[in-house]
């Protein structure tokens, strides 16, 4: 697998075409199209598999040695570069911080609590003595930013994440122009939740339900790997989300704020070490980035290092539900774009479920149909 940069850098979104139908399914059911001319047609996940290589296993101990000497490396590499990073409650963008000995710590926050991280990230940047700035992020703060946000990214997103992060990378640009972010062990070491679910549901194709969104246009193939359904899942985000997602929103992030955004987990040796790793080491039922953790939790702590995952949580869903998002957002899923673009479905009923039913389970689809057009829109007024 080719390297993964440790700076990405994005392209300004300028369409010049009409979109590919095949990419446009892609995108409604994953939230990002999978061709790699983005909307515009192209082979869908043109990436290299991940080989897994398990052989000849280990002792636990033996790999611990092993990824501690690895993050070593590349935290005493770092601190020649950054002296910032983003800081979440977790463990990735804690482990980074602490290990970097950063003197400026950034974070977004909400006024709804339960999505809110920024108390246990500044009782974490106290700890570790930072220059602690708290990006508050209101509603309308949000929704005034989605065009701008999606005007540098090359393709259309619908993870809403990612408008936070171009928030808050924003405002670290106002005092440096050199951040790091903690993108990767999540996908290196299987640390989002459906892994630990998975031991409950354990079908080959249990990546596709956690992943699909909408259920349109064809499924992409992925290797066998001997019908493992874990595998499966894990090389989905080690490729198609990893680099159809996560990196073209730090590049657009950091295009759009004016800063360098470095992502020093994206390393070779990191990444060959979480293929060899045994599917043991990485999830469990209760929890992911097992291994990780106990390597993380000599910077950070043990309190840190297993805190459940939170992942960057936003608010969106019940923000829509404001008078100025509905207006927003029926407008865009019932204007004449949305008809001429997304012709083989039909708008209108998600808006029902969503609005007037109450229905939070479709949200996702309401907010990802609302950022493609509004996406697509900025590239007709270029």
């Amino acid at each position: 697998m080719p390297m993964i940069s440790g700076t990405v850098n994005g392209n300004i979104h300028s369409p010049c075409a009409a979109p590919d139908r095949s990419a446009l399914e892609s995108y409604l059911r994953f939230s990002y199209p999978l061709g790699k001319n983005g909307l515009f047609g192209g082979n869908a996940a043109p990436y290299e598999k991940p080989r897994f290589h398990f052989e000849p296993e280990k002792e636990k101990d033996e790999y611990l040695g092993e990824l501690i000497c690895i993050l070593n490396d590349i935290l005493e590499t770092e601190r020649e570069y950054s002296e910032a990073a983003f800081l979440s409650s977790g463990v990735d963008s804690s482990l980074l911080a602490f290990g970097i000995r950063a003197r400026k710590t950034f974070s977004a926050a909400y006024e709804d609590a339960g999505f809110d991280e920024s108390a246990a990230a500044e009782q974490a940047a106290r700890e570790l003595g930072s220059e602690h700035h708290t990006v508050r992020i209101s509603p309308s703060d949000y929704l005034d930013a989605v065009d701008e946000a999606l005007y540098y990214r090359g393709a259309p997103t619908g993870d809403a994440s990612y408008i936070a992060l171009f928030l808050t990378a924003k405002q670290a640009a106002r005092h440096t122009d050199t951040i790091c972010s903690g993108e990767g062990p999540d996908e290196l070491f299987c640390g989002y939740p459906c892994y630990s679910r998975y031991f409950d549901d354990p079908r080959e194709d249990f990546w596709l339900d956690v992943n699909s969104v909408m259920n349109v246009g064809d499924v992409p193939s992925l290797p066998d790997y001997d019908a493992d359904g874990f595998l499966k899942m894990n090389a989905w985000d080690l490729t198609v989300w990893m680099r159809g997602n996560i990196l073209p929103n730090v590049a657009a992030a950091a295009k759009g704020a004016g800063i360098a955004i470095r992502t020093p987990y994206m390393r070779n040796d990191l990444l060959d070490f979480a293929l060899s790793l045994p599917v043991r080491y990485k999830a469990d039922r209760n929890m992911g980035k097992l291994l990780f953790r106990e390597a993380a939790q000599r910077y950070v702590g043990r309190e840190i290092a297993f805190r459940q995952k939170r992942g960057f949580p936003v608010p969106v869903r019940r923000w829509m539900r404001l008078k100025q998002y509905r207006e927003q957002i029926a407008d865009a899923l019932t204007g004449s774009l949305a008809r001429e673009t997304l012709f083989f479905i039909d708008t209108e009923p998600l808006l029902c479920r969503f609005y007037d039913a109450g229905d939070d389970s479709v949200w996702k689809q309401v907010w990802e149909v609302f950022t493609l057009i509004r996406w697509i829109g900025i590239g007709e007024t270029l």
